[in-house]
């Protein structure tokens, strides 16, 4: 049974009491042994160097950051310091087991010793600290920002010197090689400078190699102190010789890993997996590899939210994984191997098979035939897995069992979109940061949990910069969270749903934007009239329109009026069938809301029940839209004009090309519509009549009156369309009325 610790209270004990993390260090299975609860916030953690303690930072109701120490041996936790800043780095010191580093916003870094909580603070920095490392047998604890690194002595924690760096890139790692006895920083733009401790006057410098345009975001040292390596916002890791002086190689990541947010050599404490990197890619997915032979071992993720920070104890025994649900997990590192079948004693490795080796030559035959093998098996499992999404053979499961796995909904999902995954292009829209649009969306939308609020706020600015106009579009965001919450956990698939969404089934939303479409309203208003004439005839009685009932309803993505469990089988229906099933399922849920809406006594009341959760099946409502998008005719259900689905291209994304109408666009469609009409009048009539061609005034009339019409403005033609319906409102009006007679 896995221990937990629930930190609503300033101490108390690790449930159940029998709980003993130490006897669970040779686990072979991969799960969480220790999950501690925190109470909001990004949390990080640290393990000490024995696993002793576990402590954690977690942001109390009351917006303080509360730090915890979790005491293994006591089974026990206690709260031993509250903050009014957030923490930006905390660390155990390498071999002292009760001694805390911890960082803050307020510049500020506190030496803690976690068994009695004396402090020691350590001032200086003009800006936060964002890391501080040590060496295990280093005399010397390094702390750095973007700009200044500083050295202070251990133990007396006095500050020795200065690294200002104000003319060069920003710092992204720095730390003392204590078996060279060697300063080192690294740099955002992957460049090392390099210093002996005792003579800072002299520097050495290893370049990156020249091609390589990325920013570097995390750096790590090889436990022996022999490599450094290096990556960021690219599939590529740089090693560097500290030995040679020089960039070793640069090695391809396996292609799960498009990036890298935080690199940790783990200790060497495998036979046979020596040289291992734990990898946290920017998707919050962590990545076990040997690089060795550069191939996976294990990944470590969570199907509902991203793991914020990864941290290791120094014995090599358990790893300290927090997500961003306010979770911390404690996980054993050998369940992160396979098993060993041969059973080797770990005391029996000598030091010589656990150095990190950079194979630097292969036989080529060799590895020929491994690529070869390797890329037709690659090739096979594709074909197994493109035949296992094929939309074809999950529809007739959709139609039996009227929705889809909830266990596999999501990958079926994108199959059916045809997701492309374009990691590169999405991570250069995130780049782009926060739009400034939707920098208030916490006050509007109030959303208690701020992991989805902040995948929510990203997923728009995304949205907004690649497409300007929806940024005006006031119910995007209520649109757009419902599959937010339910791709919460990978915000890539949040956003190419969101714009696979729009460029297919809100394709006729914007076109005459600011006011609602009248298309989508006009189809949707017909095919209740088809189906329901009573019903409209009543809705029309108390001056309720399409746009109180129809819009409310495609604004929202059916969210207000459906439970998440009900949405989400619409919707297994929706993206299964062409966009012009949409307005066949917003239809039918007016339809199946009859009963209620017949009893409304005025537009108040039919508005209240489309905002809140109806007590409607499902099942009635898509069984209703199945049976509208097959009957109808395509007078009243134009199918060719919603069109059909068109996935996101491969490695770019699509024009947005479906905002307002232009009105010198308008005129010219409609110039060529209507010579277009007046040439198949003119054909027909010559076929059918063996006389001369019309007479030429009289065709010219004609002309003119189509260019008459073709300079219109859009206003007039909206005007015109909405006394359309308003003619057709009363037509059906009267036919109920005589009907009811």
């Amino acid at each position: 049974m896995r221990g937990q610790v629930v930190l609503d209270e300033v101490s108390g004990d690790i449930w159940p009491d029998t709980f003993n993390l130490q006897s669970l260090k040779s686990a072979t299975k991969l799960s969480c042994l220790l999950e501690v609860i925190g109470t909001g916030g990004i949390q990080p953690s640290a393990l000490s160097c024995n696993s002793k303690f576990l402590a954690v930072v977690t942001q109390g109701e009351d917006g303080s950051n509360r730090l915890f120490i979790i005491h293994h041996e006591e089974k026990r936790f206690y709260l031993l310091k509250r903050m009014a800043k957030p923490c930006t780095a905390l660390v155990f010191h390498p071999y002292m087991e009760n001694m805390l580093f911890l960082a803050t916003a307020a510049t500020k870094i506190y030496r803690i010793n976690a068994d009695d909580g004396s402090v020691v603070v350590m001032e200086g920095h003009t800006s936060p600290a964002k890391g501080i490392h040590s060496g295990s047998r280093s005399p010397l604890v390094l702390s750095y920002n973007t700009d200044e690194v500083f050295l202070w002595s251990w133990p007396s924690l006095t500050l020795t010197n200065k690294l200002r760096l104000e003319d060069r890139v920003a710092v992204v790692w720095a730390g003392h090689v204590w078996q060279r006895d060697e300063l080192v920083v690294c740099f955002i733009n992957g460049s090392l400078l390099l210093w002996p401790s005792q003579d800072l006057s002299t520097q050495r410098t290893i370049e990156p190699p020249s091609g390589l345009d990325f920013d570097f975001t995390a750096f790590t040292l090889s436990s022996g102190g022999e490599w450094i390596v290096g990556g960021g916002k690219s599939h590529l890791m740089v090693t560097y010789s500290l030995v040679g002086r020089r960039v070793s190689q640069v090695v391809q990541l396996p292609s799960s890993c498009n990036s890298v947010y935080q690199a940790i050599f783990l200790p060497p404490v495998h036979p046979r997996f020596c040289q291992v990197l734990a990898v946290l890619n920017t998707t919050g997915v962590l990545n076990i590899i040997d690089f060795t032979s550069m191939t996976k071992i294990k990944t470590v993720r969570s199907q509902r939210f991203n793991i914020d920070s990864v941290s290791v104890s120094e014995d090599g025994n358990f790893l300290a994984v927090s997500y961003a649900n306010s979770i911390t997990k404690v996980y054993p590192v050998n369940a992160l191997f396979p098993e060993d079948p041969k059973n080797v004693e770990l005391r029996n490795i000598k030091k010589r098979d656990v150095e990190f080796k950079i194979i630097e030559k292969m036989e080529v035959p060799e590895r020929k035939e491994e690529e070869g093998e390797k890329d037709k098996r690659k090739r096979e499992k594709h074909k197994e897995l493109k035949e296992l999404l094929d939309r074809n053979k999950w529809y007739p499961i959709l139609v039996e069992f009227k929705s889809y796995p909830e266990k596999y909904r999501s990958l079926i999902w994108v199959s059916m979109l045809e997701l492309p995954r374009n990691y590169l292009v999405f991570s250069t829209l995130l780049d782009k940061g926060m739009h400034s649009a939707f920098e208030g969306l916490k006050e509007v939308l109030k959303l208690s949990d701020g992991s989805l609020l902040k995948t929510l706020q990203g997923t728009l600015s995304c949205l907004a910069h690649w497409a300007p106009f929806l940024s005006s579009i006031e119910y995007l965001p209520e649109l757009i969270f419902p599959f937010v919450k339910f791709f919460h956990s990978n915000r890539l698939l949040c956003f190419e749903v969101a714009v696979t969404f729009i460029m297919n089934w809100c394709r006729l939303w914007f076109e005459f934007w600011p006011k609602p479409s009248v298309t989508i309203l006009t189809v949707i208003e017909r095919l209740i009239c088809e189906n329901d004439p009573v019903l409209l005839a009543h809705l029309m009685k108390l001056q309720v329109t399409a746009e109180d009932y129809a819009w409310s309803l495609l604004t929202n993505a059916f969210s207000r009026v459906l439970s998440n469990e009900d949405w989400v089988v619409l919707w297994d229906h929706i993206f299964s069938n062409p966009p012009s099933f949409l307005p066949c399922a917003a239809a039918a849920f007016t339809i199946k809301s009859r009963h209620t809406l017949l009893t409304c006594e005025d537009a108040q009341d039919v508005k209240t029940y489309y905002s809140q959760e109806a007590w409607i099946s499902v099942k009635h409502i898509i069984d209703k839209a199945y049976f509208i998008y097959q009957n109808t005719s395509a007078e009243t259900l134009p199918k060719e004009l919603f069109g059909e689905l068109k996935p996101m291209p491969k490695g770019g994304l699509p024009i947005f090309n479906i905002g307002p109408r232009d009105a010198r666009e308008e005129e010219r469609g409609n110039v060529e519509r209507k010579l277009r009409n007046l040439s198949l009048r003119t054909e027909a009539l010559k076929h059918k009549q063996s006389k001369a061609t019309e007479d030429t005034s009289r065709l010219a009339e004609k002309e003119e009156m189509v260019y008459t019409i073709g300079r219109k403005d859009l206003e007039k033609q909206e005007e015109e369309c909405l006394n359309s319906i308003l003619n057709l409102r009363k037509r059906h009006l009267a036919t109920a009325e005589l009907d009811a007679s």
